[in-house]
């Protein structure tokens, strides 16, 4: 029997960086309807690809009514239940792929709901992606959703639409279609009116809600910056909350809310709406476009005085418009409280008592109790902020014990008390002030400040990558005072480039000059002291010296965005510089066999694309130029008559594991069996190393393989199979 190798990678990435200031906006009230054509104006399908049958809203109604019937209320707003399904929306859209891009529309009704929403625990999108979700109508719309929106828990929930439709569509590369990553677990059924049809009011809390814009708000424009309206991790539950202050006034996102909020959930999947008020007092008409945050971290909470404090995924950019609320733990001269709050998940409210708070117990906690003169508070309202005379947080919302009477006729407030959750249950998880004051600096208070005017908690190196000549300067911007800077150079060991090397001309200063001594590769690494609260931080940076370096990924298949283990006569193929720069010259030439004619037929910067005719080896060489020379790389490729496979992967991006199922039948020759020998290897992408091996004898087509222990960064999986049939 003969034996035939074929030979197959692809991309695999591990523990992807995802960046710092990712934000969506959802339009609420949006002017401009959208057609079955969808927001790409492309030919759908029209059918529903999934449905919810209908629920009985009066009896979800009568549950849960039943479930709360004390006159305390301490409960989070809800609006949904939580329907478990199993979508695989990459597989089960409906796709069309026009030149470059793929797009797809999958559309769900939820039979009878009065709102809804789709929460996803896979998701990824790659670059250049856009997803937009939105109602029936599109009056109400979320978008663009793009990669920014990635993170290391590879979860995403959308915002609430009105109605009984949600439609998902997306606009992504062909290139990385395979890398699209969008499943859902959960979809939220709303069987509550949460958003007014009628001009009275947008939101259906009760009309002694105040709203924040009207003039008892008049002031407080820097407070309401800070509050937001939280979505849980299924969709059921909103509550209020606002982000706090730090004493060392770096931007790290806390978020304030209540412990009954947070019990039994799970906060990565928490969703956040900033901005959310009307533009109108008294009676809102519309919403704010708000905007939203997706996922958190929990870093302490404490039944003891009710407090949930978790850490946003994503921080807030310096033009975002977000306020760090300040804060006061002391208990004296508080003469006035105000509450800005979401009842009902309503548009941003206000409240007031004009007296002073005094000590009490609720439920357990210890609180603040108020009597409110002026607005009101409802299910929703939990976890907002109580604001002293001051414009400083004293506690958050709890609850009511006269939940008897007519919501607004219920004055009775209770908030658990930011001064004793300072030390709460006396460890990191369970008090405020390691996270709040983590230099220990004792202060009491702190005032609430512009996100813009925050020190930046993650620092980089600026600088170019690439100097030819004597020296360059290197500075690290958005240094707090007091912090100090020790620079050093450290050789590069990765692949096959030289190490350079350069003198450091001031090693103690925040901003340095170097001399170049040696061509090559070397990282630069800066060592920052005196950061408040955070230690030493070390940051690093690669630096090119001289002429530049340069190397060859491929054979590469722009349609299933593989990277071939060898190349076949009569495919088309592309092959890139990973090395490319803006701004330099890059010249492909193709040695082919003697005689075959074979050349290049397209040439484009660090990339080059064309046929193979002929079998047999070829040389490519790419030559790039940039101010301090010219250098080149060749690459031997092996063009044979291929027999191949492909292979299907999750989860991409990977942790620990990976699984791998191997495709027979999309043989273009279908000559190997399922049952043979498989060899996987891992090779990294940028060293062409390999890291790990496999072996599996007699075996079917689907595999598991440990990736424990590999490092982060991105890698190609190889797989080899034997016994031709």
């Amino acid at each position: 029997m003969r034996k035939l190798i074929t030979t197959v990678a692809f991309f695999v990435l591990l523990f992807s960086f995802f960046s710092a200031n990712a934000q969506v906006k959802t339009n609420l009230s949006n002017p401009d309807k959208i057609s079955n054509k969808g927001k790409f104006n492309k030919s759908y399908k029209t059918d529903i690809d999934f449905e919810v049958p209908k629920k009985n809203i009066k009896e979800l109604l009568e549950n849960e009514e039943a479930d709360y019937a004390s006159t305390n209320e301490d409960r989070p707003f809800r609006l949904a239940i939580a329907i478990p399904v199993d979508i695989d929306i990459t597989k089960q859209a409906n796709w069309s792929f026009e030149n470059k891009f793929a797009y797809g529309k999958f559309s769900i009704r939820l039979n009878g709901a009065l709102s809804s929403s789709i929460n996803f625990d896979k998701f990824n999108l790659p670059s250049n992606t856009e997803m937009y979700i939105y109602n029936e109508s599109g009056n109400m719309i979320t978008g663009p959703i793009t990669e920014k929106e990635n993170n290391p828990n590879n979860v995403w929930g959308s915002w609430v639409y009105q109605g009984e439709y949600l439609n998902i569509e997306i606009k992504t590369p062909t290139s990385t279609y395979k890398d699209l990553i969008l499943h859902s677990n959960n979809i939220a059924y709303g069987y509550k009116h949460i958003y007014q049809i009628e001009t009275a009011g947008f939101g259906t809390s009760e009309s002694c809600n105040i709203n924040v814009i009207c003039p008892l708000g008049t002031g407080w424009e820097t407070e309401r910056n800070s509050v937001a309206l939280v979505l849980n991790d299924n969709g059921q539950d909103w509550c209020s909350g606002a982000m706090v202050m730090n004493t060392c006034n770096t931007n790290r996102p806390f978020f304030l809310t209540a412990n009954h909020c947070f019990t039994g959930q799970n906060v990565n999947a928490w969703r956040f709406m900033f901005q959310a008020w009307s533009p109108t007092c008294p009676h809102p008409g519309v919403n704010n476009d708000g905007v939203t945050y997706n996922g958190s971290t929990l870093r302490a909470n404490w039944a003891g005085t009710d407090f949930c404090l978790v850490e946003l995924s994503n921080t807030p950019p310096a033009n975002s418009g977000i306020n760090y609320a300040g804060w006061n733990r002391n208990t004296a001269d508080i003469i006035q409280t105000t509450i800005i709050h979401h009842p009902q998940g309503d548009v941003m409210k206000i409240s007031r008592d004009n007296q002073a708070p005094v000590f009490d117990n609720f439920l357990g906690a210890q609180c603040w109790r108020l009597g409110l003169d002026q607005g009101a508070t409802q299910g929703g309202s939990s976890g907002a902020p109580y604001f002293d005379q001051n414009h400083r947080i004293i506690g958050q919302h709890y609850g009511i014990d006269d939940g008897n009477l007519p919501v607004c006729n219920r004055s009775r407030k209770f908030g658990g008390r930011f001064d004793l959750s300072w030390t709460g249950g006396g460890t990191n998880a369970t008090r405020l002030s390691n996270w709040l004051d983590p230099s220990n600096s004792g202060a009491m208070t702190t005032n609430t400040t512009n996100v813009s005017l925050l020190t930046p908690t993650t620092f980089s190196i600026s600088g170019s990558e690439q100097f030819c000549n004597t020296s360059t300067t290197y500075s690290i911007p958005g240094l707090p005072l007091g912090a100090t800077v020790t620079w050093s150079t450290l050789p590069y060991l990765f692949g096959n480039y030289p190490s350079g090397s350069a003198i450091i001309n001031t090693p103690n200063s925040p901003t340095t000059t170097l001399t170049k001594t040696a061509d090559g590769v070397f990282i630069l690494r800066a060592t920052i002291s005196n950061v408040c609260g955070s230690g030493t931080i070390q940051i690093q940076k690669q630096i090119v010296a001289g002429p530049p370096l340069i190397s060859i990924i491929g054979p590469y298949d722009p349609i299933q965005h593989t990277i071939m283990g060898v190349a076949c006569a009569g495919e088309e193929y592309y092959f890139i510089s990973n090395d490319s720069e803006t701004g330099q010259t890059y010249t492909w030439t193709l040695f082919p066999p003697p005689g075959s004619g074979e050349f290049p037929r397209l040439f484009s910067g660090s990339q080059v694309q064309f046929d193979f005719v002929v079998t047999g080896y070829h040389t490519l060489r790419v030559s790039k130029t940039n101010s301090c020379g010219t250098t080149y790389t060749d690459m031997n490729i092996n063009v044979q008559e291929c027999f191949y496979f492909r292979l299907s992967t999750s989860p991409n991006p990977a942790t620990n594991q990976i699984n791998v199922v191997i495709d027979d039948e999309t043989y273009q020759v279908k000559a190997l069996s399922t049952d043979t020998d498989v060899k996987f290897e891992l090779f990294n992408f940028n060293t062409g190393l390999q890291q790990r091996q496999w072996a599996f004898k007699n075996v079917q087509n689907r595999f598991n393989l440990n990736l424990s222990g590999v490092n982060a960064g991105v890698y190609i999986l190889r797989a080899t199979k034997g016994k031709y049939k």
